[in-house]
């Protein structure tokens, strides 16, 4: 009993590997070494088997890049230059409406020493009423040197009396005007005055046809 319950004893003990090499390292070395070797880990090497011939070789995995067609390339070409235009044009749209609101002004400064008057000459009507009497006046008159001159008053009193209908209260006209011959001549007509360049005003017309020219002015001077 005593020699079965030590060979299981024994038995029990080889299951465990401490009590194993601490009973039998010195009866059993070559089973100490074995043990040790199993103790020892395990390393795996780096080194790769060569490849055989047999061994199949691994499949390229890279998918061929799609082909561009030449008609693509070109619509998107197209496409590119038009959206550049229609951006251009925007610019130009912003740049000529501009996003400020316009100044109003309420009163107007009126210089110190100038008039005020409550109706200003309406220069633009009066040349248009000029250029009419001058047109139907002289359209079929033929250059006289003996004659332009009471022609000349004659027009002065006339374009006033035209002028006269159109122009605010206090307003005096003075009417100067130049007839001359298209005789392969020129002539250059100029004036001068000193005015209130605020509340006074001028307006200038010409006619001419086949023989003479006419250059008529009108000065508007205010008066208090």
């Amino acid at each position: 009993m005593d020699a079965t319950s030590d060979s299981k004893r024994l038995g029990a003990v080889k299951l465990s590997r401490v009590t194993f090499r601490a009973t039998n390292r010195d009866s059993d070395p070559t089973a100490a070494k074995t043990v040790a070797a199993a103790q020892t880990p395990r390393t795996t090497s780096n080194v790769k088997p060569p490849p055989s011939e047999a061994s199949p070789k691994p499949t390229d995995t890279k998918k061929a890049a799609p082909s561009i067609s030449l008609s693509g390339l070109l619509a998107a070409q197209r496409m590119t230059l038009r959206l550049k235009n229609q951006a251009a044009l925007r610019r130009k749209a912003r740049a000529r409406t501009p996003n400020r609101k316009p100044i109003a002004i309420i009163n107007e400064q009126v210089p110190s020493g100038s008039a005020n008057p409550p109706q200003r000459f309406p220069y633009s009507l009066a040349k248009e009423l000029i250029q009419e009497f001058l047109m139907a006046k002289l359209r079929n008159v033929t250059y006289d040197p003996s004659t332009s001159g009471d022609l000349t008053k004659t027009l002065c009193e006339d374009i006033k009396k035209v002028v006269r209908r159109v122009t605010p209260p206090r307003y005096k006209l003075i009417c100067n005007m130049a007839i001359g011959s298209r005789n392969r001549e020129d002539v250059l007509v100029t004036s001068q005055c000193l005015w209130d360049s605020y509340s006074d005003n001028v307006t200038s017309c010409s006619f001419q046809n086949a023989t003479m020219f006419c250059v008529a002015t009108v000065y508007a001077v205010y008066f208090e």
